[in-house]
């Protein structure tokens, strides 16, 4: 779930403002479920479901809905007069459920995020009836409902959570009679190691962080590795590199950035991360710094072709990247690719190539 933060602060804080949800879509359309927007009574916004004409249609039917209105799901076609006026005629669908009070959902949200915050899955349940919606929430967690719900959704609910989570998207689902959900998966965020604070992690933490990565940033160096420096790291850990590394607990959520200041660094990390359960490696470098350090491993038997093919380097999508900043975007853009299915490992025979350049005895038959 994006800006369960955001949202959990403003209704703490008695900041008026409506939390609006995109539950579902047909066809073409900006944003997927789960996509939200909080506006507040001032109409400052917080979050998208898609920006154009439609998110302004929104905001406007939300400073409504401010002004004594009631929950309600609005649906929107995208190829309307006003989606044409504005460029926006992408074809498709979207529902729209609009809460002006969503301190009536602050127990799910907090039960959300302190799954999420705690390492655990659960799934965000929005009920509603019909058109005219009273629009209750719900956090599924793996031994409790909250708040608590009637007993005879009980069965229903935990249904539905399950398969949110196994399809990994929001669902919608008929409940009971004349009652629907929209059923949102809640999972941890997937953690960012930046293994190595220099200038290349400095630039890609913030942009990672706003991507909906929980960074984690390790360095020897307390002046380099610090919450000064990297606000918007989750936690910054000092001390020796491939041994902080290996005690990170990781997952399959992991994405592991090796930006050290030095080969023998990278190549210390890189020895740690192969042995990592990582949804991602990667190791900046040249072809022939990574082919020297690829040698190494290999020689000492300490990595095998197969592992090494899985490794993202030279690090970054190839968009002639030059500068940090571009550097940085072309990492990022690698990442997501990977987080969305887009990528899935480096070819096995081009880093075979990569070695029998270097020493034709090393590559693979």
């Amino acid at each position: 779930m994006e800006h369960l933060a955001i949202s959990v602060s403003l209704i703490q804080n008695g900041t008026p403002h409506a939390h609006c949800v995109l539950v579902r879509k047909s066809g073409s359309a900006p944003q997927s479920p789960g996509a939200r927007l909080m506006v507040q009574r001032d109409g400052v916004m917080h979050g998208t479901i898609g920006g154009g004409c439609v998110e302004m249609e929104v905001r406007r039917l939300a400073l409504n809905a401010l002004r004594g209105g009631q929950a309600q799901l609005h649906a929107f076609r995208m190829d309307d007069d006003y989606g044409y006026d504005d460029g926006l005629i992408c074809g498709g669908r979207v529902w729209v459920f609009i809460q002006p009070h969503p301190e009536r959902w602050l127990p799910a949200l907090q039960a959300a995020q302190r799954l999420q915050e705690s390492g655990q899955s659960g799934a965000w349940v929005l009920v509603t009836s019909g058109q005219a919606s009273f629009g209750d929430a719900f956090c599924v967690g793996e031994q409790e409902i909250v708040p608590d719900p009637p007993e005879e959704w009980r069965a229903p609910l935990q249904e539905v959570a399950q398969r949110a989570l196994q399809e990994e998207k929001m669902l919608y689902v008929p409940l009971t009679e004349g009652v629907e959900a929209y059923v949102e998966p809640v999972q941890p965020l997937p953690r960012l190691v930046l293994v190595g604070a220099g200038h290349i992690a400095h630039a890609l933490a913030p942009m990672a962080a706003s991507a909906g990565f929980d960074v984690v940033v390790i360095d020897d160096r307390p002046s380099f590795a610090n919450s000064e420096r990297f606000p918007a790291a989750s936690r910054c850990i000092v001390g020796d590199i491939a041994g902080s590394l290996q005690e990170l607990p990781t997952d399959s959520r992991t994405y592991i950035v090796i930006v050290t200041r030095g080969h023998r660094h990278d190549a210390d990390a890189l020895r740690v991360a192969l042995h990592k359960p990582a949804a991602y490696v990667g190791m900046i470098g040249s072809k022939r710094k990574i082919t020297v350090i690829y040698r190494d491993l290999l020689q000492r038997g300490e990595a095998t072709l197969e592992q090494l093919a899985q490794v993202y380097s030279p690090l970054g999508l190839d968009i002639g990247a030059e500068t940090v900043g571009e550097i940085a975007v072309s990492i990022l853009a690698e990442l997501v690719a990977v987080r969305r299915g887009k990528l899935d490992g480096r070819n096995k025979s081009s880093v075979a190539s990569l070695m029998s350049l270097y020493n034709p005895s090393l590559a693979a038959p």
